[in-house]
């Protein structure tokens, strides 16, 4: 898509700073934990086995938010072809039936928001995606959630400023409500 002749640059969206250090602050959080307790007196077998889980999931998480803070890459990119999401893949505009703004509730105080994309052969996506990717669109599609779901959390920008910029790319893409 060219505007007054000139091509339109592609919109970058990456996770915050701010997330990724908290994310990595969590982790520490849980290797102390475990560490506490594996080096606590007289610890029952349960909260024991729970300690020494709490180390090596926290060091894993740990690094693998380290590991994306030094080595940015976007979490979404949109062109006038399409859409490239970090752990969905890439979709041209034509995939695309529609999308919308999906709240899920998480507890009493607090909710999650993706950006739902409906497309119109989601079996194809199915068969380009890795094992991983399939089973947990095919998961999301049993429990009532859209095939590919873009967590707001990990975009950076808000879901309305994500589907406006989609719109700005494919005009004619039907946003539910």
């Amino acid at each position: 898509m060219t505007s007054g002749g000139v091509a339109q640059p592609a919109t970058f969206y990456y996770p915050t700073i701010l997330r990724s250090v908290s994310m990595i602050g969590l982790s520490v959080v849980f290797i102390a934990l475990g560490v506490w307790i594996v080096s606590s007196d007289d610890v029952p077998l349960v909260p024991l086995i729970a300690g020494v889980l709490c180390i090596p999931l926290g060091l894993c998480a740990g690094l693998f938010m380290v590991g994306r803070l030094i080595w940015r890459r976007p979490e979404l990119v949109l062109t006038r072809d399409g859409l490239d999401h970090r752990q969905s893949g890439r979709f041209a505009w034509d995939e695309v039936a529609h999308a919308r703004i999906f709240v899920q509730r998480t507890s009493a105080f607090s909710t999650m928001r993706y950006v739902q994309l409906g497309l119109h052969d989601p079996q194809a996506y199915f068969a380009r995606s890795s094992r991983r990717i399939r089973l947990l669109a095919e998961l999301n599609q049993k429990l009532g959630y859209g095939t590919v779901n873009l967590p707001e959390s990990m975009l950076g920008a808000s879901a309305e400023q994500v589907l406006t910029a989609m719109r700005h790319y494919r005009p004619t893409l039907l946003i539910l409500p």
